[in-house]
């Protein structure tokens, strides 16, 4: 309105100069006054014409510095969301390094605190509301005028009357709301650091030089404790030792040989060994003595109660395991113990060879023929959450006991109850836990349900039993996640069992969209991480298909010479990561294959600019504090989009 009003002022002033010459014109021609009048309306446009170049130019200037802005703010504002679980002062630094790489009409784009601002952003209604915490949104706001932020000068504003206009813009940058899967490892090797007969002086001695020259053994004692089995090692006999046998391999030879211990006629008849007693009949006897009279007296905690006449066949098969079969073929009696069980202590991967290559057998087979709380330990480890020792009772280490027991624990998701603590599975739960925790606390102000983090919980280790299992669906009840994780226990040690291809492909299916057949949303990023202690051993995957890929998607990352249980898990993170989706390999545990893990890092895409996958801790100690922060950083980096 002002630049019309100046016009007609101008136009004014002229009419008026010619009307005032009007009585001395009056005997010009018509011509002269059609010239004049000409003149006069020459005048007028030129004027306009002039004025409205003025305004063109001035108006192409604002609408330049209000795009300049808008690169600013847009680019502040995805690097802010970005970055939303650092301090509020170090997310403000953030966007205004990034606002400080834009110039709006010359100036540097500056911004202050009050300009970035958290928030949640409701998609359903396209609204953004701030909040004090971090919500899943960032809105920074650009101003022009560099520091002072008072508005950019016009050219041609004093014609007008307006010397400077104030410009601003805005962006709202969300973090997507993702779907992950925890994919976990409980492969037998999760128990192996909790192994007595062979961890616990192994670790103990890996690790002195580092100051934790206790470390196996505080393990060990946490796991007593949990069990009610007392201080650890506690007391550890020989097998028939009160009967006065030799502490030697032999012991049970001697136990129920002709005129020994169990035939004098004061030992009850249901122990009393007879010459005519078959090899058979004098193994029950002297079990059952060793189960009613040692066993009961010095593990009384023990669950199933040693006791011959209630449990002989669970009791049977740990002497089985602890005992040194010999070859008495040349006095008549055979083998011995017969019929003996072939789940032996030495067996059960026993020691672990992958974790300390150069570790004797020595230390397990010196524990062959000794009963107590510490072999029993290692007996329950071995068979762990699903193998029952006489094919009807899980060990009371398993939660599948009813005399398994529970203790509670403060985690940073709070308190929660856990069977006994073997390890590396409990520092996985607990890392788990808080991990979830990380994410709920990412997502508490963010009311509308479908733009949470959601998370699942998948588990894997052989493939029989129903092979990888969904622990936890897809879910964005945080609290109910984080008691999934509570009862994760390693299977048993005596087969193969890391099939980390199909635990992949179980996550895979799961958090897929509804649309593809999974749980999952359209809209959200997809992430997978792997826990996992070792390298894997299993593969499902036809091996020719495996070929094909390999040959369509050359990579040196592949092992080939037909080592398919690796390139199966390589070949489904490089098809996730060609998805768009994340698969972030994780390792715990003294068994960690690094060459593996940081191959399907990179085939995965999340590798770091060193090609190698999240390092886990080096000593026991630290697995769960080490596990956070790489959990941490996972969560905390979520990808952005501009969404106003």
């Amino acid at each position: 309105m002002k630049f019309l009003c100046k016009i007609f002022s101008v136009g004014r002033s002229l009419r008026s100069a010619l009307l005032g010459r009007r009585g001395v014109e009056n005997r010009e021609s018509n011509r002269e006054r059609r010239r004049g009048a000409i003149t006069v309306m020459s005048a007028f446009f030129m004027v306009g014409a002039l004025t409205f170049a003025a305004f063109t130019i001035d108006l192409g200037y604002i609408v330049l510095v209000r795009t300049e802005l808008q690169v600013a703010a847009d680019s502040a504002a995805l690097a802010a969301a970005s970055r939303m679980h650092l301090s509020r002062s170090e997310l403000v630094n953030t966007a205004t390094k990034f606002a400080a790489y834009h110039k709006a009409g010359g100036d540097i784009v500056s911004l202050a605190s009050a300009d970035v601002e958290y928030g949640v952003w409701d998609a359903s209604r396209r609204r953004f509301t701030p909040t004090k915490e971090p919500g899943n949104a960032v809105r920074v706001t650009a101003r022009a005028g560099g520091e002072n932020r008072d508005g950019i000068d016009l050219f041609f504003g004093p014609l007008v009357d307006i010397l400077s206009v104030r410009q601003d813009a805005s962006a709202v940058a969300m973090a997507n709301p993702r779907d992950i899967a925890l994919v976990v490892d409980l492969s037998g090797s999760m128990n192996d650091d909790a192994e007595p007969c062979w961890a616990t002086s192994a670790l103990n001695s890996e690790y002195a030089p580092s100051g934790y020259g206790d470390v196996g053994t505080n393990m060990l004692r946490d796991l007593f404790e949990d069990l009610g089995f007392g201080s650890f090692p506690g007391v550890v006999e020989f097998i028939g030792q009160p009967a006065g046998v030799a502490a030697n391999r032999y012991a049970y030879a001697q136990l129920t040989a002709d005129g020994g211990p169990l035939t004098r006629p004061w030992i009850p008849s249901r122990y009393r060994i007879l010459p005519s007693d078959s090899e058979t009949d004098r193994k029950r006897k002297a079990y059952s003595a060793i189960i009613d009279y040692q066993l009961r007296r010095i593990m009384p905690a023990a669950r199933p109660v040693p006791s011959s006449s209630v449990s002989y066949d669970y009791w049977e098969r740990y002497l089985d395991y602890i005992i040194e079969p010999v070859n008495l073929s040349s006095q008549g009696r055979g083998v011995l113990p017969p019929s003996q069980s072939r789940s032996r202590i030495t067996g059960f991967n026993n020691p672990n060879r992958t974790s300390f290559p150069s570790l004797s057998s020595t230390a397990v087979r010196w524990w062959r023929g000794r009963i107590g709380y510490l072999t029993y330990v290692q007996f329950m480890t071995d068979f762990g959450r699903n193998l029952r020792p006489d094919g009807t009772t899980y060990s009371q280490l398993s939660t599948k006991n009813a005399n398994c027991p529970y203790h509670s624990e403060m985690t940073l998701g709070g308190v929660f109850d856990f069977p006994p603590r073997t390890q590396p599975v409990h520092a996985s739960r607990r890392a788990l836990i808080a991990a979830i925790d990380v994410i709920r606390q990412r997502n508490d102000k963010i009311g509308e349900y479908a733009q949470r983090d959601w998370v699942s919980l998948i588990t894997f280790d052989m493939l029989s039993e129903g092979g990888p299992v969904v622990a936890q669906s897809l879910t964005g009840d945080y609290t109910s996640a984080m008691r999934a994780c509570t009862t994760l226990q390693a299977c048993g040690d005596n087969v193969l069992s890391t099939a980390t291809e199909e635990g992949i492909k179980t996550a895979r299916s799961h958090i897929a969209a509804k649309s593809e057949g999974g749980q999952g949303r359209t809209m959200a990023d997809k992430v997978i991480v792997l826990l996992t202690d070792g390298a894997p051993n299993l593969y499902t995957t036809f091996p020719t298909e495996i070929d094909q890929y390999m040959k369509e998607n050359t990579s040196d990352d592949y092992y080939g010479n037909s080592l398919y249980w690796f390139d199966a898990p390589l070949m489904q993170s490089h098809q996730l990561e060609q998805q768009g989706w994340n698969v972030f390999p994780v390792s715990i545990g003294l068994g960690s294959n690094y060459d593996f893990m940081d191959r399907m890092a990179r085939m995965g895409g999340t590798a770091n600019d060193d090609g190698l996958s999240a390092r886990g801790a080096e000593s026991p100690v630290d697995y769960e504090d080490r596990l956070v922060e790489i959990f941490e950083k996972i969560i905390d980096s979520p990808k952005v989009r501009l969404v106003q």
